[in-house]
């Protein structure tokens, strides 16, 4: 898995997805999972943005879809023919819902096996043991609320560490790391705090990720306490 803050950028991050595919992006194909972002309203500008963007970098297949868009068969051989499942952003309770409930869960386990999985901000942020204990410690009742989920868990349980996006970006708070170090504090477990230049490379989820980066991380133990950073 690549679980990226700000997703697929020209730099390491780009330089570990064709590394991790062992062939050019132009003999491989990708499979983008937009669930994530479906759910609010508005202008989806940004999102066809960063489809073009993504698009530009020249698959030899590019598609895009919903895992509630098709009957399964369908959905399952698309997943199945891309070298790349690109988790893209927006709410990840969502997403690991999305999994879930079309029972999509198990087959996503599978293509970890198999395929190289790049996660998008919410994309990185579904794989983690200790999902549903994060609502609480980070404060993300109102989302779980307005997408009226009466369960949240992660789509693959993997990880027993949290993955925190957008370090830096201009619409996070002035006081983001300190809102980070209590939350993570909060939730006992350690936590990855990402730039959008940053990525988490994850070969074996038993072991510490590689770090792949020409931006800003930081790394948190359980106590909030900061063991690492760029």
């Amino acid at each position: 898995m690549l679980l990226t803050s700000g997703g697929l950028r020209p730099g390491p991050v780009l330089d570990a997805l064709v590394a991790l595919l062992g062939k050019p992006i132009a003999e491989a194909r990708i499979a983008v999972v937009v669930d994530a972002i479906l759910p609010f309203p508005g202008d989806k500008s940004m999102l066809l943005r960063h489809l073009e963007q993504n698009r530009s970098l020249g698959w030899a297949e590019f598609d895009v879809l919903s895992l509630f868009s098709a009957p399964r068969s369908v959905i399952e051989s698309r997943l199945r023919s891309a070298d790349v499942v690109f988790g893209y952003g927006g709410s990840n309770h969502w997403l690991a819902h999305a999994w879930r409930t079309t029972g999509f869960a198990p087959l996503l386990r599978e293509l970890l096996d198999e395929k190289v999985y790049v996660g998008h901000s919410a994309g990185s942020m579904i794989f983690s043991t200790r999902h549903a204990e994060a609502v609480d410690a980070f404060d993300d009742h109102e989302e779980v609320a307005m997408l009226q989920l009466t369960e949240v868990a992660a789509a693959a349980p993997l990880l027993d560490w949290v993955v925190l996006c957008h370090l830096g970006a201009d619409f996070m708070p002035e006081d983001a790391e300190r809102w980070a170090a209590a939350g993570t504090a909060a939730l006992g477990a350690p936590v990855w705090f990402l730039d959008d230049e940053s990525a988490l490379l994850v070969r074996d989820p038993a072991e510490v990720p590689e770090v792949v980066s020409g931006g800003r991380w930081i790394r948190y133990d359980a106590t909030g306490a900061v063991v690492d950073s760029r």
